[in-house]
């Protein structure tokens, strides 16, 4: 996950998050949807779309939930887990910084 400061007055860009999911990864559309949908789920309830900030997340592996049966709905649940911390995690680092108010 890449994120950096823009300009105050792009706002244009204000909080936008571009997300990489590639095919190599995720095999089905539905797996690639399903995981930027959550993505950005993630990015408001962290409140960095309110900020000037532009964030680039690149999808490096599937997300293998533990159960054998598991489906979709599992592996949302646990893409959701891991985004929510890296999001945060961003967001404290960035204000921190003084990037981020």
């Amino acid at each position: 996950m890449h994120v950096n400061r823009v300009a105050d007055d792009a706002a244009a860009v204000r909080g936008r998050l571009i997300v990489t999911a590639p095919k190599r990864v995720l095999k089905r559309a539905v797996e690639r949807n399903a995981m930027r949908r959550v993505a950005r789920e993630a990015w408001r309830a962290a409140g960095l779309d309110r900020s000037a900030v532009v964030g680039l997340l690149r999808v490096r592996a599937a997300i293998v939930p533990p159960e054998v049966a598991a489906g979709l709905p599992a592996r949302k649940r646990l893409a959701r887990e891991e985004l929510d911390r890296l999001f945060v995690a961003a967001g404290a680092t960035l204000r921190k910084r003084g990037m981020l108010r």
